[in-house]
């Protein structure tokens, strides 16, 4: 296992820079090796994030191919259901999310509604105290 930690690590990397290649196929084949690499029990968001892969990442939700859009929705659930929910909120993942609800492929919306359902927070939640009512 150690020797696979250091190829991982380069693994992501390598695929982080490709993402924001200008060449579409090169993008596309880039994210759906992420996008696969996130079925693997042992993946962990760390190097993604580590590696500042989080704004590339949701910068293709506004690429023109959907099948890029579409993979990225998957490695954005991938890691907001590993726990790394902060990351991606502080780099702007709802708003991102969010203007995908209109888009013209109702697989993207739903996508996209289902990765926000992972990052926005539940109501109860939000609700910490009830105000008391005075009379």
């Amino acid at each position: 296992m150690p020797r696979e930690a250091p190829n991982r690590k380069k693994l992501t990397k390598d695929l982080i820079c490709r993402i924001s290649d200008p060449d579409e196929s090169v993008r596309e084949m880039a994210i759906e090796a992420l996008a696969v690499s996130t079925w693997d029990e042992d993946w962990r968001p760390d190097e993604l994030i580590r590696e500042g892969g989080i704004i590339p990442l949701l910068d293709l939700l506004r690429d023109d191919n959907p099948h890029i859009v579409e993979s990225a929705i998957d490695v954005i659930t991938a890691t907001a259901a590993a726990g790394e929910q902060e990351a991606l909120l502080s780099a702007g993942a709802i708003a991102r999310l969010d203007a995908l609800r209109e888009h013209s492929s109702g697989d993207i919306q739903e996508k996209a509604q289902d990765a926000l359902w992972l990052l926005e927070p539940e109501v109860e939640d939000v609700v910490t105290t009830k105000p008391q009512d005075e009379y």
